[in-house]
């Protein structure tokens, strides 16, 4: 979790942004504009493809971790994703929350198989702040909470439970987005953000970027690209110590409802 002084640090973050807000909503210019009422978009069960490249550490040993786009999808055992979202002129909340079950096979060192069960939670909440605009292009700030959950249960087929291991935590992140419209139905979408949380080692790098496509004014369809960068280590010691170094990386394809 965070600690009390990074906590108090986003929350008074998050106030601010929700006082600028407040003083002048009708600010916003370009395509930023909503006549002062919401509007809200949700995309629901979007895919990420996403490959997992990296270290897992379990007390004192470390594992490499190799799963190309083509692994997680034929080993994909469930998934469910949302995104949300609600705009009022220069305003926006968002909510995001992804889970990924993988269950990837590999051959132990005396030929038997060893089952992996790798479970992925991510959800974030946060706000976005428009602060300038050209008729073609819009920027915003970004302010909110990251948390993911990881649980790994790793046994021999037929035989005994090797690793059974969950973990959580939190981030704090701030960043960026921006828009472009490139035609009257295509826009690209960019993104970016950093995140810090509690602890010697927590951070999170977070890059998105998009090309929307308006095939009616109540739905889009997207696709693009996310790359994820944990450097996570719990700091606890002996068999109690989890640690996540990794880049999650792989295409977005989805679908968006407007109203």
């Amino acid at each position: 979790m965070f600690s009390g002084t990074s906590f108090r640090g986003h929350i008074l973050l998050i106030a601010a942004l929700f006082s600028m807000a407040s003083i002048n909503l009708s600010y916003a210019d370009g395509g930023a504009s909503t006549n002062g009422e919401w509007e809200y978009s949700l995309a629901p069960l979007f895919l990420w493809a996403q490959g997992i490249e990296g270290t897992s550490a379990l007390g004192p040993t470390e594992a490499p971790l190799d799963i190309t786009f083509k692994d997680a999808l034929s080993n994909l055992e469930g998934t469910f994703t949302i995104h949300f979202e609600m705009k009022r002129d220069a305003l926006s909340f968002f909510a995001e929350y992804q889970y990924v079950n993988l269950g990837p096979e590999a051959v132990g060192p005396l030929g038997g198989t060893i089952n992996i069960d790798f479970k992925d939670t991510i959800g974030e909440l946060g706000i976005a702040y428009w602060v300038f605009g050209t008729e073609k292009t819009n920027w915003e700030v970004l302010a909110g909470t990251r948390y993911t959950k990881q649980k790994l249960d790793v046994s021999i087929e037929d035989g005994p439970q090797l690793i059974n291991v969950s973990n959580d935590w939190w981030v704090g992140f701030l960043g960026g987005r921006m828009s472009v419209t490139l035609s009257e139905k295509w826009t690209f979408i960019g993104r970016a953000d950093f995140g810090v949380g509690s602890g010697d080692t927590n951070r999170i790098w977070n890059l998105n970027a998009i090309f929307d496509y308006r095939f009616k004014p109540w739905g889009s369809a997207f696709v693009g690209y996310k790359w994820m960068d944990y450097n996570y280590d719990n700091g606890k010691a002996g068999l109690d110590r989890y640690g996540y170094d990794a880049t999650q990386q792989g295409p977005l394809i989805g679908l968006i409802i407007h109203w």
